[in-house]
């Protein structure tokens, strides 16, 4: 068959076709590249030598290659450290100034202009307004917004707009690079650069939003929730997610339960110091690089930036927490010991298990009950056949001058109960549509925890907060308790979003996901297009144990008006410390994991919630007589102190181990010191609540002039004078312990140890942990008993260690315990307490308070006296009241004893001794 020819029309019509083919696929090659569209003009990256360690990661979704860094218009130079990025950022990518800065009442404010290069994710702001605001003298906010759409913000408790004027006699100075735009924050009395953003470009489009900044030093601490298996960052290109998530703490970089995106650096050995923190609940990462330099990427809201400078760290953490919250006062109770266990399998059980504890003489103040406790796992229901009588538990409890806490979950059954009557807390909820809803804003989601298929209640919804006040009040008119532990509200759902899977759009597949577990939005919890009060589940899911602890806050209220009774949350936010305590979470019972409860601790004790404590032997996994035996001493000196078990495992409670055993002994050994030293714990916690200071503290935070003190975290301080220093690592017996620079005596015998400043082996046998006194402290003391209800009946006294100079201070806050507003009312008895050339001054600076115990001051231990005391007097000595004091002297150990005073709790005294 001859060749047919084409017509002229045809072969026009087929060169038409090929052009048409031809731009629709560069256009989608465009589209498929994130490019907002055609270019007009070919970009150029500006690649000048960028230091490897100053490089800004272009590529942070995926493996870097050279044809999406050229896409993303970047500078390409592979090394061969994959942890460096290979494709980074030019010079002439971000924002420039444009027009004028303007003064404003509080600050000042600016228009910044996008630089025109390519998208990395689309749907960039080409216009934004930066806002600065000179709070304080020492603290500094920005924000930068879309001046045409209303984008999501925090809703915060305390953190709101600021309506004040400009500070003045600020310690610090702002400047804004104009092009490309930066901030440039230095410290006014020595003109160190702290906070540099020029490092790198700002990012602002719809759902990705990036800001690095350039740091003065290495020493960075913070941001969580994370396993840090060290105190301090490592530097090496590290990447911490941010998405409040459901899993335990693992060695990975997992994203876990809560979300705290405030770091504190030092900046040097003077203990200047300042913080930063990001208003912002977005999924999120945290980038740490050895520049050093960190980069906040997050998906969505706002960039709203605060800065705190302070001389010390402690000061930083003070004026981080007098914005966003300072952390609760506990009741007095909550600071004794407690056990736990997830299936104790019947409520007999329990009880034997509490028996056998007190029969130990175990220092022991609360008993909790897991989720087994429930019908079916449902919240508000007993188990009638496994824990009929748990109506009568609390008052069993009672009895013996103990308490009794529950758990509670925020799933919510949608099923009947097992003798098929309606879950009435479930109608109830129904009734008044306080559920989270799918997108459409009105069908209750459902997912699976616990209890089977469920909906889950919408704590940013106030009819919602009436909604679980009421269905507390009514469980606790069957079964009283004394206390509440949230858990499960990151919010943690079993199925994938929910039964009916999510949608396909850009809220639950966003165009970037930060390096979260799973790398999937909705993986372990909600569909992010679900709507609460608040907003999308999209902006607000890491608010969600926020505002259920909030909600929990007026259960307490109303269950216990008056009184502070007892409150632990699994996932927390920035400011959730005024609320709730923290436990760090399912841990196991590893030795590795014993280690990373001290960086965890301290970690909270910088985001404000230092009622912290780890699961003390391990939840998962069968714990061993050693390793729970080493974990029980120092977990005698965890704020939140318990011991936690999950179902499967061996019991561990320290009277399983039988009542005479070393696992025994050393326990009641240290929590009777614990016991004893209360009034000083509690002291501690008094200063944080009422201006922020750390209660587990780094030895850092004392001892900044001293470069070692900088990464130590094996060791711990409770306030600033007694120094934890636990074995952490099997069959051993003697550890390397830092000593700082200080007179330190050993707990045990009073004697001042020879060393400071230096690495020490310090022999620690089976029984024995590290605990020493700080000289130049004066520590309140209370005769311990098996609970805080007896020990709180007991004569107090006050242990002296003297520095160098044979000098110390110290200080004490009593109250009733258990009342709300007794600081806010002045209900308490503050003392000050000085010693200098052998004079003790106990100044009663406030006494509105009289114990009904009539309790006195009956002794005085004094360590670093050189010679031996033969006179005290005491004034005013009201009738001879201290006529029978004895003193006695331990020449070795430099120690003297004085006993038999009778110094009323909240009168002012002198005592001499020569």
């Amino acid at each position: 068959m001859g060749k047919r020819k084409f017509s002229g029309l045809e072969l026009t019509l087929i060169v038409l076709f090929s052009l048409v083919l031809i731009i629709t696929c560069v256009l989608i090659g465009l589209l498929a590249s994130g490019q907002p569209g055609v270019k007009t003009t070919e970009f150029t990256p500006k690649c000048p030598k960028i230091l490897i360690a100053e490089r800004i990661d272009c590529i942070p979704d995926q493996v870097a290659t050279k044809s999406t860094c050229t896409r993303r218009g970047c500078c390409w130079s592979p090394e061969s450290d994959t942890s460096v990025p290979w494709c980074f950022f030019p010079s002439n990518h971000g924002y420039k100034v444009d027009g004028s800065t303007r003064s404003t009442q509080a600050g000042f404010e600016t228009t910044l202009t996008r630089l025109p290069s390519p998208s990395l994710f689309g749907n960039d702001i080409n216009t934004v307004l930066l806002t600065g605001e000179y709070q304080t003298p020492n603290r500094f906010r920005f924000k930068i917004t879309d001046p045409k759409t209303q984008r999501f913000e925090v809703p915060h408790e305390h953190v709101r707009s600021f309506t004040g004027s400009a500070a003045s006699n600020l310690n610090y100075k702002v400047d804004v690079k104009q092009n490309p735009f930066g901030i440039v924050v230095t410290r006014v009395s020595n003109g160190r650069v702290l906070f540099d953003t020029t490092i790198g470009p700002l990012q602002y489009a719809d759902q990705f939003l990036q800001l690095s900044i350039k740091l003065p030093s290495s020493n960075i601490y913070g941001v969580g929730e994370h396993v840090h298996k060290q105190y301090r960052h490592d530097v090496n290109w590290k990447t911490w997610p941010m998405f409040s998530r459901d899993i335990g703490p693992s060695g990975a970089m997992h994203n876990l339960y809560g979300v705290q995106t405030f770091f504190l650096c030092l900046e040097d050995s003077t203990g200047a110091s300042f913080g930063v923190f990001l208003m912002n609940s977005n999924a999120m990462e945290f980038v740490v690089q050895p520049a050093p330099a960190v980069t906040y990427r997050t998906t969505g809201g706002i960039l709203d930036f605060y800065m705190f400078l302070g001389n010390t760290p402690e000061q930083v953490v003070q004026e981080y927490l007098q914005l966003v919250g300072l952390p609760a006062l506990p009741s007095y109770w909550s600071l004794g010991f407690q056990l736990s266990r997830w299936n104790y399998g019947s409520l007999d059980e329990v009880k034997r298990v509490v028996e056998r504890n007190r029969a130990i003489g175990l220092p022991y103040d609360a008993q909790i009950t897991d989720i087994d406790y429930m019908e079916e796992k449902k919240d508000f229901t007993y188990d009638k056949v496994k824990f009929r009588d748990l109506p009568t538990f609390a008052a069993y409890m009672h009895d013996y001058g103990q308490k009794y806490i529950i758990i509670l979950d925020p799933a919510i059954s949608i099923h009947n109960l097992t003798d098929g009557s309606p879950y009435e807390s479930y109608i109830r909820g129904e009734s008044k549509k306080v559920w989270v809803n799918e997108s459409d804003g009105v069908t209750a989601l459902i997912g699976e925890v616990w209890p089977g298929e469920t909906v889950f209640p919408d704590f940013t919804n106030p009819d919602c907060t009436s909604w679980w006040v009421d269905e507390c009040k009514l469980f606790y008119d069957v079964v009283p308790y004394d206390g509440i532990w949230i858990d499960m509200n990151e919010v943690s759902n079993f199925v994938k979003g929910s039964k009916n899977g999510c949608a396909q759009n850009d809220l639950n597949y966003p165009p970037f996901t930060p390096s979260i577990l799973d790398k999937l939005m909705f993986s372990k919890t909600l569909c992010m297009d679900a709507v609460q009060k608040w907003g999308k589940h999209y902006d607000v899911h890491s608010l969600y144990g926020y505002s259920m602890a909030i909600s929990t806050q007026k259960v307490i209220e109303a269950l216990f008006p008056g009184k502070r009774s007892f409150l632990i949350s699994r996932s927390t936010y920035i400011g959730s410390g005024k609320h709730t305590g923290h436990w760090l979470g399912d841990n196991a019972a590893t030795w590795d994991h014993l280690k990373w409860a001290i960086p965890g601790m301290l970690d909270f004790n910088l985001f404000g919630i230092p009622y912290i404590g780890a699961d003390i032997c391990g939840f998962f996994d069968n714990t061993t007589e050693e390793l729970c035996r080493r974990w029980m001493q120092v977990g005698a000196f965890y704020p939140f102190s318990r011991n936690h078990n999950c179902e499967g495992f061996i019991p561990q409670d320290p009277a399983v181990f039988g009542p005479d055993s070393l696992l025994v002994n050393t326990s009641k050994y240290y929590l009777n010191i614990r016991y004893t030293l209360l009034p000083y714990l509690y002291t501690l916690f008094y200063k944080a609540h009422t201006q922020g200071d750390t209660v587990v503290r780094p030895v850092l935070h004392e001892f900044y002039s001293d470069e070692v003190t900088w990464s130590v975290d094996r060791q711990f301080l409770w306030g600033p004078g007694l120094l934890i220093s636990p074995v952490l690592d099997p069959g051993v017996d003697t550890i390397q312990a830092y000593i700082p620079d200080a007179v330190w005596y050993e707990y045990d015998t009073g004697a001042k140890i020879p060393v400071r400043k230096q690495w020490t082996s310090m022999n620690l046998p089976a029984d024995k942990l590290g605990l020493h006194l700080r000289g130049g402290y004066i520590y309140p003391t209370q005769q311990p008993a098996n609970t805080t209800v007896a020990s709180r009946k007991n004569p107090m006294g006050l242990i002296i260690a003297l520095d160098d100079s044979n000098a110390a201070s110290g200080d004490l806050f009593w109250d009733d315990g258990e009342s709300t507003g007794t600081v806010e009312n002045k209900a308490y008895v503050y003392y000050e307490f000085t010693v200098s050339s052998n004079v003790l001054r106990m100044n009663a600076i406030n006494s509105n308070y009289a114990d009904p115990n009539n309790l006195k001051f009956e002794e005085i231990k004094i360590l670093g006296v050189l010679q031996e005391i033969t006179a005290v007097t005491v004034s005013p000595n009201n009738a001879g009241e201290n006529s029978s004091l004895n003193v006695t002297y331990y020449p070795l150990e430099k120690v003297a004893h004085i006993t038999g005073l009778q110094l009323g709790l909240g009168k002012s005294y002198t005592v001499t001794w020569t």
